[in-house]
């Protein structure tokens, strides 16, 4: 019972880290081409845009009336992007020194946060190119 209720905190601790790791990346590389104006929306915007591939799949991948299982399958990618959504609003809108923390990570391990970024973006784009594969055939 203990072991189940440590391993939810880091699951979504992770998650955090992983967007806040790709919030920082797309803020610097916003700085680096010298935007200037609404440079924190727009570093927002980037790491959102997988998320809005998940809804866009699940509502453009229908044809008629949807049944049971598209119901399922719809349900669950707009609850997907719908909680990535609400992970990530959290720390955007409070403007605290957690950058500096997200820095002093980086710093110590930056191989491992790229990687896990590249692979958590990964496994959200596959599962909306297989949910739009699979959603006429359901």
């Amino acid at each position: 019972m203990r072991r189940t209720q440590t391993r939810r905190p880091h699951l979504f601790r992770l998650i955090a880290m992983i967007h806040k790791t790709a919030y920082i990346h797309a803020y610097d590389m916003l700085r680096r081409k010298g935007v200037h104006n609404w440079v924190e929306r727009r570093a927002g915007g980037i790491i959102e845009l997988p998320y809005l591939s998940l809804i866009l799949v699940a509502l453009l991948s229908l044809k008629g009336e949807p049944n049971n299982s598209q119901k399922i399958i719809i349900t669950f990618l707009i609850g997907c992007a719908v909680v990535a959504a609400w992970c990530t609003s959290g720390y955007q809108l409070k403007s605290a020194n957690w950058r500096m923390e997200i820095r002093e990570e980086l710093d110590l391990r930056p191989q491992y946060w790229k990687k896990a970024i590249v692979v958590y973006y990964a496994v959200v784009i596959a599962v909306a190119v297989v949910a739009s594969l699979v959603m006429p055939y359901v």
